[in-house]
């Protein structure tokens, strides 16, 4: 078996060599999740909520002298009504 124009690839092998140095691959990028808590939206989302579910639920007129009497001062909670208030939590 004759082999004939090795120099040809000696050649190609040696430029391989050279350039599999200078190749380098980019490290990965590193992949992160984000999340961000906004705790004054979250506030905001919460009253809104709430003044929904409290419009719902009672009508204009109850809302009206409820205020009135808290604003005159004859407005009383008797304790049975707090402690019942209390345990529901």
């Amino acid at each position: 078996m004759e082999i004939k124009n090795i120099s040809g690839i000696v050649n190609v092998y040696n430029k391989m060599k050279l350039n599999s140095g200078k190749t380098k691959v980019a490290p990965a990028e590193k992949k992160t999740d984000k999340i961000e808590f906004n705790f004054a939206r979250s506030v905001e989302a919460a009253k809104a909520d709430l003044a929904a579910a409290v419009n719902e639920n009672t009508s204009a007129e109850r809302i009206e002298a409820l205020s009135d009497s808290v604003a005159s001062g004859s407005y009383d909670v008797s304790p049975e009504m707090i402690a019942d208030s209390i345990l529901m939590f």
